[in-house]
């Protein structure tokens, strides 16, 4: 969720000023190497504070405008806490609170404060790059049908409604239209997610976005190119990722909390010291400051990011890949959970499903036949009509000619006999008699005919990703509530819930409808997650809380999803889990360490009536740490604690 009360800077700004309290942090420790003077000294540290610092000064005086306190408040009391002590030290030398201790921290802390937000922001830049790449979606020209016949290549800019387009085989429709000659098939899935082509004839309409995989056609134009379905979507994906690219990070969580939390036991040490202690006000209010600088945000980030850290590389090593670490805890804080069909509950690859054989014919001989037709071919049906003679042991056919039709069908030569496989239209076309009168257009069929005689149906279906079921079953035991969603048809999108064990389904989705049903979810106080796997998915990954991908190593997910899975077991989404799990409970172990250590440094003050030395609240703050780093390092392949 994106709040309009952080103030964030570029992060190129993070790290120039980074790199400037590294330059002041090693003059300082010079300074006192050469021992310079303490005014000199004090000329250094103003540089520091009021330079390497200065983004969050700004930062957190615009935040408190707006009622907020955040990490630019966290990391400025800390290392003002720094600098005002060395401040007062340098003008007051003898207190036992040397100069040299304090003064080095504020770099220490304006150093990994400035680096860790420049890290953390840097997906701005990768987000302004996938925002600038949307526009490559769809077709800069066209070719217009000229008044006397001619036809000419202009930008789809200047297309207007009603004009008359020439679309050719391979092209990607610039606008929505409406086919007023011929027929043709078009690849959808870019909207809908469906693997298979679609058959488009006179008076169907080809959205913008679609490729033309058939013969060419002739179209009138239905939209403006800034007008048309797939603009509107690309334009609510800018609007999105503008949104999502802008919220708060994970330090952001609880800097709040934790910079009330090491002020008030701050504040504990120095009511006791002056209580104890009256004449020794002074002294107090240093030890005061000094823990305020120690304990402060260099601990806390410790606390937050070196779990996160350890939970993405150890995630990588699984094929998970999570680039936003707030996503997490998204997921683990879930509702209801969207899941895409195509691709992503299912493997996107076709198996042999049955046959339906025409009457007096065998199955076996339906299946033998397909399979003879596409042995040669390479696409979606052939692969699993091969997968299904390999299983069979069907042996390989020997062909004389072969006529590969893509998108339509094939048609072999196997000795004497002539075998045409392919679309029901277009062994219509052929001449072919017997075809079913009616389609079934719930399921995705294959027709074949030998010698000009139909010999039966044979049907597909999208296989369920390995432990897609089993993983269902784990997230509804968790209390999550899942819901299919899919650009597919009704009878897939079933067959699938079905096979998986999911109630609740909705099909024939394009982009909109899916992100308008997360929408509706999210207003009614749900906290969401959609897992998807293509452009189709675009706007429900964007428009929910956390959007989770299964995806390829080019996928154009890799600039801005929050977690992306490379792996074909569906069993991965469940190890995401895992991992929230174990790194959730790392923190709250390292938030409990913390507490544990600050108490202790309180000891000595709430018992014994003085303060540690400083030297002895810096090795505290410091063990503290390795203790932090240790207790992350221990998060390892999702392992539960």
């Amino acid at each position: 969720m994106q709040n309009k009360k952080l103030i964030l800077f570029a992060p190129d700004s993070y790290c120039l000023r980074g790199w400037v309290s590294v330059c002041a942090g090693a003059l300082l420790l010079m300074a006192y190497a050469a021992d310079l003077s303490p005014t000199m000294r004090l000329f250094i540290v103003l540089i520091t504070f009021f330079w390497g610092g200065e983004l969050f000064i700004r930062g957190c005086l615009l935040e408190l405008k707006n009622l907020y306190v955040g990490f630019n408040a966290f990391a400025l009391v800390s290392a003002g806490a720094a600098f005002l002590f060395a401040v007062l030290n340098a003008l007051r030398e003898g207190t036992g609170f040397p100069v040299s201790g304090a003064a080095a921290l504020m770099p220490f802390i304006f150093i990994c404060a400035n680096f860790i937000k420049y890290f953390e922001l840097r997906h701005i830049g990768s987000s302004r790059r996938f925002i600038k790449s949307l526009d490559a979606f769809i077709s800069k020209s066209v070719f217009k049908v000229q008044d006397d016949g001619s036809v000419k290549k202009v930008f789809a800019s200047e297309v207007e409604i009603g004009d008359v387009l020439l679309v050719k085989n391979g092209e990607r429709l610039a606008v929505d239209c409406k086919i007023i000659k011929g027929s043709t098939i078009v690849d959808e899935s870019l909207l809908t997610g469906n693997i298979t082509l679609a058959a488009k004839q006179t008076g169907d309409i080809l959205p913008a976005g679609s490729v033309n995989k058939g013969t060419e056609v002739r179209a009138t134009a239905e939209s403006l190119k800034n007008s048309s379905k797939i603009a509107r979507i690309l334009e609510e994906v800018k609007k999105s990722e503008t949104k999502k690219m802008l919220s708060p990070s994970m330090l952001e969580l609880y800097a709040g909390r934790v910079l009330l939390f090491f002020f008030v036991f701050a504040s504990l040490q120095f009511i006791c010291g002056a209580l104890i202690e009256p004449s020794k006000v002074f002294h107090w209010f240093l030890a005061f400051l000094l823990i305020l600088a120690l304990s402060g945000p260099v601990t806390y980030m410790a606390a937050v990011l070196l779990p996160v850290f350890f939970t993405v590389r150890n995630a990588r090593k699984s094929g998970i890949f999570i680039q936003n670490g707030q996503a997490l805890n998204l997921l683990r804080l879930s509702d209801i959970i969207f899941i895409d069909k195509t691709g992503t509950l299912t493997s996107g690859r076709l198996e042999v499903a049955s046959a339906e054989p025409a009457e007096g014919v065998k199955a076996a001989d339906v299946l033998k036949a397909a399979y003879t037709a596409q042995s040669s071919a390479d696409n979606i049906f052939a692969c699993a009509l091969k997968e299904y003679a390999r299983k069979n042991k069907l042996s390989a056919p020997k062909l004389s000619s072969i006529e590969l039709h893509p998108s339509f069908g094939t048609v072999v030569k196997e000795g004497k006999n002539i075998i045409i496989a392919g679309r029901k239209n277009w062994l219509e076309d052929k001449g072919i008699e017997g075809l079913p009168a009616a389609e079934d257009v719930k399921r995705t069929v294959f027709y074949v005919a030998k010698n000009g005689k139909y010999l039966g149906a044979v049907y597909f279906k999208d296989r369920l990703r390995a432990n897609a079921k089993s993983t269902i079953s784990f997230l509804k035991a968790a209390g999550k509530k899942i819901c299919l969603i899919s650009g597919d048809n009704n009878g897939a999108v079933a067959a699938a819930a079905q096979m998986a064990g999911i109630e609740e389904y909705y099909s024939a989705m394009y982009p909109q409808d899916k992100a308008a049903k997360i929408s509706a979810a999210s207003n009614m106080g749900q906290k969401t997650v959609m897992l998807g796997d293509g452009f189709n998915d675009i706007l429900a990954l964007l428009q929910a809380g956390a959007g989770v991908a299964f995806s390829a190593a080019n996928n154009v997910f890799s600039s801005w999803v929050d977690i992306i899975i490379k792996d074909r077991d569906f069993a991965a989404f469940r190890r995401v889990f895992d991992f929230e799990a174990c790194r959730a409970n790392v923190i709250k172990q390292n938030v409990y360490i913390s507490v544990f250590v600050s108490v202790f440094m309180f000891w000595e003050v709430l018992i014994g009536g003085k303060a540690l030395a400083w030297y002895e609240n810096l090795l505290a703050a410091l063990l503290t740490l390795l203790i932090i780093a240790i207790n992350s390092a221990r998060i390892n392949h999702g392992q539960r604690y």
